[in-house]
């Protein structure tokens, strides 16, 4: 998402009245030192902090693009030198593992029942096919079943 350029009701504010100063009188003096042309010099300084930092919003879209883009030319090589790494030493060897990759022989399958009483001992947790968890009270039309 860019970042959205900066608008200030402040300074549009200040360029209406100084035109309308301006055409009641082009060299108007208010007293203690207020003048259009510090007035006017003071707007100005302000348009161009303004587009100062517009500017860098801009610097920074464009460096925010380029980083996602040089990031997924990584993740890409990166999956490509590991797959490359498992042609060459195999999924099971330890090489693979140093580049990053999980063995196969380390993963670990659900097992389709798995018993164990809870802390009272008086009920059974069971461990369905599909890894949800059940007391011995289903909820999907399975007969309930308490100790």
């Amino acid at each position: 998402m860019a970042y959205q350029k900066r608008r200030s009701a402040t300074l549009e504010k200040a360029q209406t009245r100084l035109r309308g100063l301006q055409s009641i009188l082009s060299t108007m003096e208010l007293g203690n030192g207020l003048t259009l042309g510090s007035y006017a010099a003071l707007l100005e300084a302000a348009v161009k902090q303004l587009e100062s930092h517009n500017l860098a919003l801009a610097e920074a879209d464009r460096t925010r693009i380029e980083f996602a883009e040089v990031e997924a030319s990584l993740s890409e090589l990166s999956s490509r030198v590991l797959s490359a790494v498992a042609a060459t030493y195999g999924k099971d060897s330890k090489e693979y593992e140093l580049a990053g990759g999980r063995s196969p022989r380390n993963y670990r399958r659900a097992r389709k029942q798995l018993e164990s009483t809870s802390l009272n001992g008086s009920q059974v947790s069971t461990v369905t096919s599909n890894g949800a968890s059940s007391n011995g009270n289903t909820t999907n039309g399975a007969t309930r079943v308490s100790l």
